[in-house]
Order: C-alpha cells, then sequence, then structure tokens
C-alpha cells in the first residue's frame, strides 16, 4: 500500500555520525551509543544493527523492555540498563545478558541471587549523582557503597558514570562543577585501588563542548541522528540530519477573501489563496504549536502552514506554486531541492527541544522507511 505520511531514515548518515563521535573524541575513547525511546523515533533496531555494523561498543537503553527488543533481533553486543530495575525484573536482565545500573544494595543482592542460579557474573554500572537529583549514588556514598558491591558475589562492577543536567545551556559552569565532583569521586576510587574499568559522563553536549568529560568512554544520543542539542554548543562537528518527515497533498482549494480557515476560525483569507490540504496533525506527533506559525517545503520551495493544526489535517497556503497538485510530496522537517527545515530550527520556532519533535512523531507515524 502506498505511504502517505511516512518518516525517512538515512542509515548512512547514521553510520556517518558515528564516524564523526569517534574523531571527535580519539580512537582511544569507547563509544556507548544512546537507542533508548526507540532511538530517538528513529527505529532502534534498525539504527543499532548500523551502529554495530560500524563498531559502536556498547549500546544504552533506559528501560528493560527496550534492551531485550534489541537481544531478540540478534543485537549481541553489551546493553546496558541505563534506568535502575525492580526485583521482579531481574530474571529477564539475566535471561537477555543486559548490563543494569545499581543505585540500591537490595536490588544488587537480588541480583546476586539470581545470577548465581545462571551460574555467571552480571555487569552493572553504578551512577552517581552529582547534581541530576536522579537515582544516583551521592558523591560521599560511593566509596562505601561500592565497597559493599564488591563483597557480594556474582557481580562485577563494571563502570560508573554520572549524567549532566545543563551541559546543553549557554552557562556551562554547572556542568563544569558536576565533572569536578565526579572526577573527585572517580579519584577517591582510584587511591583505594579500586579498579573500575569504564567511566562515563559526556552526552551529546559534554563531547562537544566538554572534552575534560571524556574519560574513557562517551554516551552520544541526538548528535548520532544528526541533530545537535541547542543553539548553545558548538557546532564543530561534521554530522548530517538522518530523520526526515514526508507526506502529500490530499486536496486542493481555492478560497474568496474573507473566508476562514480551520478550527476556531483563526486564520482570515485576505486575498483569494488556493489552499492545500496534508494528511499529518497532533496525532502524527506534529505539534499544534505549529498553527499559523510553521512552514513546509513543496517543490523545494517554503509554504505556510494556516490556521491550526488538527488532529490528522494541516492547512498550506500554496498561492506561490504554479505547479503544486494532488499528490505533490511535502516535507515537514528534512530538505527538499535546496532548501531545509531543521528539527532545530523547528524546535526553537514553538519554544521546545529537538529531543522532543523527534520522540514525538517517532512514535507516531508508523511509516519508517529506512535508505
Amino acid at each position: 500500500m502506498q505511504k502517505i505520511t511516512w518518516i525517512e531514515v538515512d542509515l548512512n548518515a547514521i553510520a556517518h555520525n558515528l564516524k564523526a563521535v569517534k574523531r571527535k573524541v580519539g580512537s582511544e575513547t569507547k563509544i556507548l551509543a544512546i537507542v533508548k525511546a526507540d532511538a530517538y523515533g528513529h527505529g532502534a533496531v534498525k539504527i543499532s544493527q548500523t551502529l554495530v555494523d560500524n563498531g559502536v561498543d556498547m549500546l544504552g537503553v533506559a528501560f528493560l523492555a527496550e534492551g531485550i527488543e534489541l537481544r531478540k533481533n540478534n543485537i549481541n553486543i553489551p546493553i546496558l540498563i541505563l534506568n535502575p530495575v525492580l526485583s521482579e525484573q531481574i530474571e529477564d536482565v539475566l535471561k537477555y545478558s543486559l548490563g543494569v545500573t545499581v543505585c540500591n544494595l537490595d536490588i544488587a543482592k537480588e541480583l546476586s541471587k539470581i545470577a548465581k542460579r545462571y551460574c555467571r557474573n552480571t555487569r552493572i554500572h553504578v551512577e552517581i549523582d552529582t547534581g541530576m537529583g536522579g537515582a544516583g549514588v551521592l558523591p560521599d556514598k560511593v566509596l562505601s557503597f561500592i565497597r559493599e558491591l564488591q563483597l557480594i558475589e556474582n557481580l562485577e562492577v563494571e563502570g560508573v558514570f554520572t549524567h549532566f543536567n545543563s551541559s546543553e545551556e549557554k552557562d556551562k559552569s554547572f556542568s563544569h562543577e558536576q565533572n569536578k565532583i565526579f572526577k573527585a569521586a572517580v579519584k577517591e576510587l582510584k587511591d583505594e585501588k579500586i579498579k573500575i574499568p569504564l567511566i562515563h559522563a559526556a552526552n551529546s553536549a559534554a563531547i562537544l563542548d566538554l572534552p575534560d568529560s571524556y574519560f574513557n568512554m562517551v554516551r552520544p544520543g541526538l548528535i548520532l541522528y544528526g541533530i545537535f542539542p541547542s543553539i548553545y554548543v558548538s557546532k564543530n562537528i561534521d554530522i548530517k540530519p538522518a530523520m526526515s518527515l514526508k507526506t502529500r497533498i490530499i486536496n486542493l482549494k481555492r478560497f474568496d477573501s474573507g473566508s476562514t480557515i480551520g478550527y476556531g476560525r483563526t486564520f482570515e483569507i485576505l486575498k483569494q489563496t488556493t489552499v492545500a490540504i496534508i494528511p499529518v496533525g497532533y496525532k502524527d506527533g506534529f505539534s499544534r504549536c505549529f498553527s499559523n506559525l510553521g512552514e513546509v517545503l513543496i517543490n523545494g520551495k517554503r509554504s505556510s502552514i494556516i490556521g491550526r493544526v488538527c488532529m490528522d489535517r494541516c492547512f498550506i497556503d500554496v498561492s506561490n506554486l504554479p505547479d503544486v497538485e494532488i499528490g505533490s510530496e511535502v516535507v515537514l522537517y528534512g530538505n527538499q531541492n535546496n532548501e531545509t527545515i531543521s528539527i532545530e530550527s523547528a524546535a526553537e520556532l514553538i519554544g521546545t527541544i529537538p529531543y522532543e519533535i523527534v520522540c514525538n512523531i517517532g512514535t507516531k507515524v508508523p511509516n519508517r522507511m529506512y535508505k
């Protein structure tokens, strides 16, 4: 069946971006690629396969189910669950050979008990809370916590990590402070002869702006998909956007002056106008905030969204396009001829973050095409 609305994902761009990150951080630094939230809406299985084929060291997911999906699709490299797990999930952690974040000794003991049954060690990472306010262990408790973990059988403390809460902001001072706290905690472990193989802190923004936070592994997410986290990060890396959102015109209609368009009659026609209808709306993750504000690309030219974005349609002023027709391709995000509507510019326009844009459409547009 012909797709009317679809996402295009360029796997060559993903491979290109991974290589760009490797060049940025150096060959000695391992890459833990973040593929949570269905690889930020790009499709976790296909993206993970591409990353594995291009030499990524480890994959990071948010939840157990995401890790299981990858294992069931023959992704066999190390996978780390970044959020804590519940006791009833531990059996599957072992069954699918997943690494897990541990911040609680009771969970660690449950892991040990089931790991014994499987006759193997479980790889664990300990999150250090340097300011995120999340599930991590506080810095002054890290040494004692890891000492306790070392006494528990069948657990291998493979890594420690922290997460920056504002590395994409203009003011990076708190990120520097977090890094300083994390470094001190890591040094304390080293001084006590506690060897931790993997130390990681840098997310996408920190990879771009905080080279002092690389340690021996980094966690790129958004930049792997060719998107910059904010306007305040360095653009000194060659990345290519991987995702486009496209649809087709399903109706054309000419309106005279005085007509109104869409719910709430928020747009009034002031001169004879040709309006195209496209079958995309907020059910597809295309924000209502683009009402009377956003643009799309048709025949390589920008055309304005008029009226409110509806649940399953938008109205486009195509009066400036003499050769438009029903069935013409429309690009909501991406390139067409020499014009581009980037995820970053769209996010800035409506006052949100690029992460929200890609995750919204990625989970709601069922048709995904890879090239």
